[in-house]
């Protein structure tokens, strides 16, 4: 049944990634059969652009005695930046467990794809068989590394403050696992939480992941358990509001680096006050931008592995040249060395580069080198155009 909150959401020109996306959402509760996995009846709400497609589908899950509708406004945020939001509604009593959490949500996630090729469906050509995209928060959020153990469709994954632990069908399977998944990866915990600890429960999960492509920790100075649920409440730190607007931050800048491809909103997520960070990567990403506030700056950057060595070149032109960290794009005769460094404990290298007003309607590029003693990689290629 279609649900009455149909939101129109508009992006301003100084659009934040914490503020609303640019797309009219529609929001609806649905309860439909599982033909492929032997769920039986399954429900959830669906949250999704009311119009265009197709787009990358995510799935949410929810806490412990929770529901989909105790993440409304999350959902609703991550459906306005362009992305399909099945939010599982099942698990939802003191009983509730991550394994069938996890299978009922694979289910979910595989009607919406067979109905997104039906023409008959309201769902007709909103997907298309992309990668998965997995968010969740604390048993929700253990929940998404029994997805993405279940199905390998699932490439990125997003874990808001996730229970480790005995209870709630236990983690131990899929945290023993966790060192196989090889997507894109964000683990985010808060200071004050007092129920899944960020220490012992939450940092775990970002440390035993090992085959990523790439990773990042972020940890909400001031956060408590409940930042990422619509009624985020104060615990002697950040308010309410504020913690939200942090997840809607980290969420929508992590997806649209990693899921979108436009790593230029590693800008932004790096530029997130109020959380300690640190990121290793696999696969070297590289954004390259104009400062928002001055138009004679650059800001580059990008993420490697600690103690590693991370190469930010740029060139007035490109060119082509085999190499053995894969295809350079710069042009070597113009090629200027921006940034080289040992990587320290956060993971992160950037700069903030100067530009001069003669080279305003000049196209620079830039691409990012990480390498270790025994191999590396080339970042794609960045470019931006001088005001």
């Amino acid at each position: 049944m279609l649900s009455p909150l149909i939101l129109a959401f508009f992006a301003a020109s100084s659009q934040l990634p914490e503020d609303p996306g640019s797309h009219q959402i529609t929001v609806r509760d649905v309860q439909h059969y599982d033909n492929h996995y032997s769920r039986g009846n399954v429900s959830a709400r669906v949250y999704y652009p009311s119009s265009g497609g197709p787009y990358p589908l995510v799935a949410f899950m929810h806490g412990w005695t929770g529901s989909a509708s105790d993440y409304d406004l999350i959902c609703e945020h991550m459906a306005s930046w362009g992305f399909v939001v099945y939010s599982n509604n099942t698990e939802t009593d003191f009983f509730g467990s991550m394994q069938p959490q996890a299978a009922d949500t694979r289910a979910g996630l595989q009607w919406v794809e067979d109905q997104s090729q039906d023409p008959n469906s309201w769902l007709f050509g909103l997907t298309a068989n992309q990668p998965w995209t997995a968010v969740g928060h604390s048993m929700g959020g253990a929940s998404v590394a029994f997805l993405a153990m279940q199905d390998a469709r699932v490439e990125h994954a997003v874990m808001y403050e996730p229970y480790k632990g005995t209870y709630l069908g236990g983690s131990s399977v899929a945290f023993n696992w966790f060192p196989n998944y090889q997507g894109s990866l964000l683990v985010i915990g808060a200071s004050l939480d007092d129920t899944t600890d960020w220490s012992t429960q939450v940092r775990p999960w970002f440390d035993n992941s090992n085959g990523f492509t790439r990773k990042n920790w972020m940890l909400i100075t001031g956060g408590n358990h409940y930042g990422a649920t619509d009624n985020a409440s104060v615990s002697g730190g950040l308010s309410g509001a504020e913690q939200h607007a942090l997840h809607r931050r980290l969420t929508t800048t992590f997806l649209t680096s990693e899921v979108t491809d436009e790593q230029d909103a590693y800008f932004d997520f790096f530029a997130t006050t109020d959380v300690t960070f640190e990121s290793e990567a696999h696969n070297t990403p590289l954004w390259a931008t104009m400062n928002p506030n001055n138009p004679s700056i650059i800001e580059i950057g990008s993420f490697y592995s600690q103690n590693d060595k991370l190469r930010i070149a740029g060139s007035t032109a490109t060119s082509f040249t085999q190499t053995a960290f894969g295809d350079l794009f710069l042009d070597t005769t113009l090629m200027r060395v921006v940034a080289s460094e040992i990587v320290g404990p956060s993971g992160l290298v950037q700069r903030s580069i100067p530009v001069r007003s003669a080279y305003s309607g000049v196209t620079l590029y830039f691409q990012a080198l990480g390498t270790s003693a025994t191999n590396g990689v080339l970042s794609p290629l960045n470019e931006v155009i001088v005001p």
